[in-house]
């Protein structure tokens, strides 16, 4: 019994770790574009564009920008978020709208002194992912690895993981790259009654247009959807916010001459206080591909939760 309790707190412990990934999820997302370096034609074509976007209203401009990004299907991006109970840095490459896939190390910190010094043992970590299997490697670790029972990943199967009574309540893990897409997102941006140009800046070594909005509880209950916004889009919003707790957020996105995101920062009050991230995105529809562990080197978290 001992040893079951023991492989339980792993499974927390690495559960928690993929639902870091997943509170960004409940801001926003941003990255870092291509610079027009020294080629004159290039640059004179970014200000263009940027002429172009900056006469549209902000939510048309914005509305754009989230038709831009759902066609390319992949980025990378790199992202800190920061929460009462836990500080996160993830950085690789996602595809999103589609097949879910993702190669991404991330680390993590907490006062918490049930999973800070975990955290701290486990040092730099990497998840992979691929449709509805995640698997991560907490190998730096001596405690997970000999949890593990000397294999340095863990493999997580969301599908079968709903079912586990023991796991159930983690299934809604299963849609973490969904709620990462960076178009899904945007949205929420766009949700903002006082969405606004805030101005032209240099973001990440090109020029941008900064927009901003702030979004409160009741502008949740009036949301409708628009010109801008589906029907779906606006469930899809109340229920991710809502499902987070949030009462206010506020929301800054940088773009570029492509009509990209080049970053994106963002700040929420929900119910177990402040989360806030900045996130800079680069290498648009980069193909991504993700490789599964070496079998041996890997161990099933229902086969150790059931004692196999």
């Amino acid at each position: 019994m001992q040893h079951k309790r023991g492989i339980s707190g792993f499974a927390a412990v690495a559960v928690v770790a993929l639902a870091g990934t997943a509170c960004s999820s409940s801001g926003t997302t941003g990255a870092t574009g291509g610079t027009t370096g020294s080629d004159p034609a290039a640059a004179g074509a970014h200000t263009e564009a940027l002429t172009v976007l900056a006469k549209m209203p902000a939510p048309q401009a914005v509305a754009q920008t989230t038709k831009t990004v759902s066609a390319k299907k992949s980025v990378k991006v790199h992202m800190t978020m920061k929460s009462p109970t836990l500080n996160e840095t993830a950085d690789g490459s996602m595809s999103y709208g589609g097949a879910a896939k993702a190669d991404l190390t991330m680390s993590m910190s907490s006062d918490s002194p049930q999973v800070g010094p975990l955290f701290e043992q486990m040092g730099q970590m990497e998840m992979r992912m691929d449709g509805t299997v995640a698997w991560l490697n907490m190998g730096h670790s001596a405690q997970m690895k000999a949890a593990l029972q000397g294999k340095a990943w863990v493999k997580m199967d969301f599908a079968q993981i709903a079912g586990d009574p023991q796991l159930k309540s983690f299934s809604f893990l299963k849609d973490v790259l969904k709620n990462n897409d960076p178009g899904a997102q945007l949205h929420a941006l766009l949700a903002s009654p006082d969405l606004k140009l805030a101005g032209t800046e240099p973001h990440g070594g090109v020029q941008t247009l900064h927009y901003a909005g702030d979004l409160s509880a009741d502008d949740l209950t009036k949301m409708v959807a628009g010109a801008t916004l589906t029907q779906d889009d606006v469930n899809a919003i109340k229920d991710t916010l809502q499902q987070a707790g949030v009462t206010k957020a506020s929301y800054d996105v940088w773009i570029d001459g492509d009509g990209l995101p080049v970053a994106v920062k963002f700040s929420e009050d929900t119910k177990v206080g402040t989360v806030s991230g900045d996130l800079t995105y680069r290498d648009w529809g980069a193909p991504v591909t993700v490789t599964a562990p070496p079998a041996d080197q890997t161990a099933d978290i229902l086969s150790l939760l059931n004692g196999q």
